[in-house]
């Protein structure tokens, strides 16, 4: 079940993510007044909004003392939940429903240009960055050459170095 406290789970009705989006899947867990009745089954009626558009019986299965079934969110309107049980006994909060605020998700949004224009950035600062890498390099590499020869006499002369 969830971890934080939920507004209805006192009557035993709780829901697997505190914020729920268009697209998420979330399992509803159920052991309020028709489980603890004895129901030997339970169908979780769910709808969209004030005109529960999209209703539709989900049945749940038994855990023990606790009922369950995953709901995919399909509607950014609020998802509105009453359970039924074999004997067409109902579960809706006293005429209020459960309702769960579902929130719109942003988008993904199109990276075909911009993903083009970011590998173009990123291959630019990369390249510059070789570049100074290797001028740096071979700076580094002349310092060390000119430190390591030597005069004598006026002649310059290569010191020899054991690798």
């Amino acid at each position: 079940m969830a971890r934080t406290k939920q507004v209805y789970a006192d009557n035993g009705v709780e829901i697997s993510k505190t914020t729920i989006g268009v697209g998420d899947e979330v399992t509803l867990y159920y052991k309020g007044l028709l489980a603890q009745s004895g129901a030997e089954a339970v169908f979780a009626h769910i709808g969209y909004g004030e005109n529960w558009e999209d209703k539709t019986f989900i049945p749940m299965e038994r855990e023990n003392d606790v009922f369950k079934a995953t709901i995919r969110i399909d509607h950014a309107d609020d998802l509105n939940i009453a359970f039924k049980d074999n004997g067409d006994n109902w579960d809706n909060n006293s005429w209020a429903n459960y309702s769960f605020k579902v929130s719109k998700k942003a988008k993904p949004a199109k990276v075909v240009g911009n993903e083009e224009k970011t590998e173009k950035k990123a291959s630019t600062k990369s390249t510059k960055s070789s570049e100074t890498k290797s001028a740096a390099s071979k700076k580094s590499t002349s310092t060390k050459s000119a430190s390591a020869k030597k005069t004598t006499s006026g002649k310059t002369k290569k010191s020899s170095t054991k690798k």
